[in-house]
């Protein structure tokens, strides 16, 4: 079949959750399918790097999109006059809807795979072929979550009303599509709390697991050497980070003097980077182009989430590379994981003090988790094995329209 594939970001380098989900897609279909591959870029050095996955793509086609806090405040006043929602308006282009029906026309396009509920705008109205809506989270649920965390009056008024559009626009969205793909149960009954009439099927967040076998083999854990890693500039990972600053760090750094906490990801916020700036042995690294060096010293990844919702493959690949992990239950949410068996779960700063303090102090428990962990990544999230669900999904389709 012949496939386009509609992202909201450039999937590579495959440097956030998100990318490496649909990268690890994009992959698999391109081993029985032609895809057409279209996305949005920041720039020229973006859509220079697009061209890197021409091996996978029969095509690759770039939209440009520049984001500023003036378009961003434009965008938020007709989203207010029409009634829309600002997540959604604020991606919309004019460039991306010429782009998508040329590709429709030129190229005989059998499906399209919409990746993210953000590009689901750019699916014609009339299009009646096969469209796939991979959501990598159920986003009213996501903001939802924010809303509720949110103590600035204006912010919640703005959140509540978003969450009141996306509940509409995503549950029109997943009736649109031919098939939703959820990453979780979890997510998948979110959606169906706005489209329960949609067909929605769970299709996993996966990794290759022989991709981190090199580090497995060279991890050196250091004592009391803490990470966590994420896209910064998502409110939900710093948000967590300096709870955990603000409220535990201290209390484990009085038990562990020599304990250090290192924080890796792109676009740290300033109010991040003023706490950490008076814990001793907290580093705020910023983007790394290489982050295997923190993998293979740490004594664990913690995962201090308090919203959102979605993707969670750092997760994943810490288990994957022999790293244990500290999560709060959000964190985890939608993983087939146990606490005390896979990871350690800590939903509160004393909590998540004692798991650190278990790990630092115990090497048969951090042993165990790191086994168990292990083994269920090989079984129910690795690449050659959670992905069959597509090749089946794919393959009807095809034979759909081989008999029409």
């Amino acid at each position: 079949m012949r496939i386009l594939v509609l992202t909201q970001v450039l999937i590579y380098p495959a440097d956030a959750g998100p990318k490496i989900k649909t990268l690890h897609v994009v992959r698999h279909l391109a081993e029985q399918h032609e895809i057409i591959y279209c996305t949005f870029v920041r720039g020229t050095k973006e859509a220079q790097t697009a061209t890197t996955l021409r091996p996978l793509c029969e095509v690759v086609a770039t939209v440009p999109m520049k984001r500023s806090r003036m378009s961003d405040a434009r965008f938020l006043l007709e989203s207010l006059i029409v009634g829309d929602s600002f997540l959604l308006r604020r991606d919309e282009r004019a460039a991306m809807h010429t782009m998508v029906q040329t590709l429709l026309r030129e190229h005989e396009i059998d499906a399209i795979h919409v990746d993210q509920l953000n590009m689901m705008r750019f699916v014609p109205r009339d299009w009646a072929g096969i469209v796939i809506l991979d959501e990598h989270n159920a986003v009213w649920q996501v903001v939802e979550r924010l809303w509720r965390g949110t103590r600035n009056p204006l912010k919640r008024w703005l959140l509540k009303r978003e969450v009141r559009l996306l509940k509409k626009l995503e549950g029109a969205a997943c009736r649109q599509a031919t098939i939703v793909l959820a990453v979780s149960a979890q997510d998948r009954q979110a959606l169906r709390v706005v489209a329960d009439d949609a067909r929605i099927e769970v299709v996993p967040i996966t990794l290759d697991v022989a991709h981190f076998a090199p580090i497995r083999a060279a991890r050196k854990p250091q004592s009391a050497n803490f990470f966590t890693v994420g896209t910064m500039f998502w409110p939900p990972n710093s948000e967590g980070i300096q709870w955990w600053l603000d409220k535990g760090y201290e209390q484990l750094q009085a038990i562990f003097p020599s304990v250090t906490y290192d924080i890796v990801g792109a676009k740290p916020p300033a109010s991040l980077q003023r706490l950490a700036s008076t814990r001793h042995g907290v580093q705020v690294r910023g983007y790394v182009a290489d982050v295997a060096p923190f993998w293979t010293h740490t004594t664990a990844l913690l995962v201090p989430i308090l919203s959102g919702g979605g993707v969670r493959v750092k997760i994943l690949e810490a288990m994957a590379m022999g790293v244990p992990v500290i999560s709060t239950t959000l964190g985890c949410e939608g993983l087939a994981v146990r606490d005390g068996e896979h990871l350690l779960i800590a939903d509160t700063p004393e909590a998540m003090v004692t798991a650190c303090s278990s790990i630092i102090q115990n090497p048969y428990l951090a042993e165990h988790l790191m086994r168990n962990a292990f083994l269920l990544v090989c079984e129910q999230y690795d690449i050659h094995t959670a992905l069959q669900y597509l090749d089946t999904m794919y393959e009807s389709f095809g034979q759909t329209k081989t008999v029409r």
